[in-house]
């Protein structure tokens, strides 16, 4: 009942390519070395994903596992050439902003120290938090397998677009603000809040720090963190997550509630500023705008009267 005829594979890889020749483009200006060796994994997977997704488009016809297929290709080519790119960016300098987004924290009212110390004084709600912090892998394959064996191949398109989009774009602005997050800013050590565990509150200085320094050359997909702090991206993902499981009735309750404790957890376990989490939950909101936008764009060029022939439209040169 759910299931649509497909429109093609292309989906985002486009976006994809264009992330991959910046990456590229920028190394080589920067002075930056990739080890190639570390993407061969990555590489296999796509490939053999893709592969398995045009048999299913052509020579034995099921349109959603074929559209799942691409779209988890898709998904992991996404993730491994932005992650390259954040490292990418990160090398350019820049003065830090830490300063800043504190101060713009505290022009809104809003006080991360006491924030930290009421999470630290609940550790069963720092537990879930960090839970649902550490969820991104997982929600994202249940998003890209849930929507596409369920038919809902025109939401998983938007999805997987809407994704790129909001990453490309959390990337490029990172390169213009980059900072430490407030751990490191306000001088914290551990011991400052005993009862918690935070997911990523120091793992990306050290790359961060090598990546300003000049010391650290070689980017490798067998070593990449989370090192942008503005916007937050995983306050992005939260909100693309709640919207993708929003299609799927069963889904929807149970997202909403893991995905508001991501969103939650995101100043404390990514040692975000509040404001990341305000930057990021716009860029989502703008990136399913796109997203849609363009596919519905993308379905009526399909619908055009000789499209599928491949002529042109009455009344069209």
């Amino acid at each position: 009942m759910f299931a649509e005829r497909p429109r093609g594979g292309v989906g985002a890889w486009p976006l994809i390519a264009a992330t991959l020749v910046a990456t590229i483009v920028w190394m080589a200006v920067a002075g930056l070395h990739f080890a190639w060796d570390s993407a061969l994994v990555t590489l296999a997977a796509c490939g053999g994903l893709e592969v398995l997704a045009q048999v299913y488009r052509t020579r034995r016809p099921e349109p959603r596992i074929a559209a799942t297929l691409s779209a988890l290709a898709q998904v992991i080519a996404f993730s491994a050439c932005a992650a390259a790119l954040s490292y990418t960016v990160a090398s350019t300098g820049g003065p830090l902003w830490d300063s800043t987004f504190d101060a713009w924290d505290r022009r809104l009212g809003l006080d991360w120290r006491a924030y930290l110390a009421f999470v630290d004084g609940h550790p069963r709600l720092g537990l879930a938090l960090s839970l649902a912090y550490r969820s991104l892998i997982l929600q994202t394959m249940l998003a890209v397998i849930l929507l596409g064996f369920s038919g809902r191949l025109r939401a998983l398109r938007d999805f997987v677009l809407a994704f790129a989009l909001a990453g490309t774009v959390t990337v490029l602005i990172s390169a213009l603000t980059p900072a430490l997050a407030n751990f490191v800013y306000l001088g914290l050590s551990p011991a400052d809040f005993p009862n918690l565990q935070p997911a990523a509150s120091y793992v990306h200085v050290a790359d961060l720090t090598g990546l300003r320094e000049g010391t650290l050359r070689t980017i490798s997909l067998d070593h990449v963190e989370g090192i942008i702090t503005f916007p937050s991206f995983h306050a992005a993902l939260g909100a693309l997550y709640i919207w993708a499981f929003w299609h799927l009735r069963a889904a929807r309750i149970p997202a909403l509630l893991v995905n508001v404790l991501l969103i939650a957890a995101t100043p404390i376990d990514g040692g975000h500023y509040f404001v990341d989490v305000i930057a990021g939950l716009v860029i989502a909101v703008l990136a399913i705008c796109a997203a849609r936008a363009l596919g519905r764009r993308r379905a009526a060029d399909a619908l055009r009267p000789g499209a599928r022939e491949g002529r042109p439209a009455p009344g069209r040169a």
